[in-house]
């Protein structure tokens, strides 16, 4: 059996800028996190039935991969070749949380196959075959930076050029000081991202104004970010959030956006978002002094804190018992 750990992210700054309907005419800019929460999934070969079974929220099993309802998993299958194996999934959130879900199955899956087929298993190896098959093989509207950061782990800037190729770049920072302002709190809503995205991944003049100004907003996040300067940050979050909701009518909920005035007015909240795409899943509030005030009133609301930090080890292998 083989075992990876795959982690989930937060992104900093640009998101949205990574969609292909942008980047192809403009390059995109993404400062995008790894997260101490996982996807982990294991695999092994089936010796004696011919059968594909895959468990994740739905149990699959066929002996026809390319009668497989999940889309992402069958189609790494295709591309491998591999028939006769057992996949099973778990994780520490929700397939809907706007955490990169998507993206961190695919990249762990990816890499469980090429651990097993022993072939490159290099992190851009593995993100570069997750975005091909996102992208262009499956048409999904989704961008580059969740299968990237996923593989790489860490905090990293992603510059996408016109062609679409990626270079990623280590950045360092006090990355603990904001992070204990950085509140993460689930919202109780789910979503299928696509939706939205569809709506953000277009190539107007409306999208692609607001698209470069989230791209500014990425780079005076790494100027910011890089001299200390927290707090400027926050008030930039409450900027972006306000430019971004303009992408797409359902990124944001009316309960949120009450709740948000709320927060800004009576908990110290310098600005927020809800994390990916919109729509559900989790609130970022930066938040700079009387945490525990904001942690209480969130609870009260029934919306849980995620604790989290920093991954820097993006996908793993935790285990291969097939040795």
């Amino acid at each position: 059996m083989i075992i990876t750990r795959t982690p989930f992210r937060i992104t900093l700054g640009g998101g949205g800028t990574d969609l292909p309907s942008y980047y192809t005419k403009n390059g995109g800019m993404v400062l995008t996190m790894a997260i101490d929460k996982y996807v982990y999934i294991t695999l092994k070969p089936d010796y004696f039935e011919s059968l594909c079974k895959l468990r994740y929220s739905e149990i699959e099993i066929t002996n026809d991969i390319s009668k497989l309802k999940n889309t992402r998993a069958r189609q790494a299958l295709l591309n491998h070749n591999l028939t006769d194996v057992e996949i099973n999934t778990c994780a520490d959130l929700s397939s809907k949380s706007g955490l990169g879900s998507s993206g961190s199955f695919l990249v762990g899956l990816l890499k469980a196959i090429k651990e097993f087929t022993q072939s490159d298993s290099s992190p851009k190896s593995i993100a570069e075959e997750a975005c091909d098959i996102e992208i262009n093989q499956l048409q999904e509207p989704v961008g580059k930076q969740d299968q990237y950061i996923a593989a790489f782990g860490g905090i990293k800037i992603l510059n996408i050029n016109q062609e679409g190729k990626v270079e990623v770049s280590k950045f360092s920072f006090d990355y603990n000081r904001l992070i204990n302002n950085m509140r993460v709190y689930s919202i109780n809503v789910y979503r299928n991202a696509s939706d939205i995205l569809k709506d953000q991944n277009k190539s107007d003049s409306k999208t692609s104004n607001i698209l470069d100004h989230i791209k500014e907003y990425g780079y005076k996040t790494i100027e910011l970010l890089k001299n200390n300067s927290f707090d400027e940050y926050g008030f930039l979050l409450d900027s972006y959030w306000s430019l971004k909701k303009q992408l797409s009518s359902k990124i944001t909920l009316s309960n949120i956006d009450e709740l948000y005035e709320i927060v800004k007015t009576d908990y110290n909240v310098l600005g927020g978002k809800i994390i990916g795409a919109g729509g559900g899943g989790f609130l970022l509030l930066y938040c700079n002094k009387n945490h525990e005030h904001l942690d209480n009133y969130m609870s009260s609301l029934g919306m849980k804190k995620l604790n989290y930090n920093v991954d820097f080890n993006g996908s793993t292998i935790l285990g291969n018992h097939l040795k």
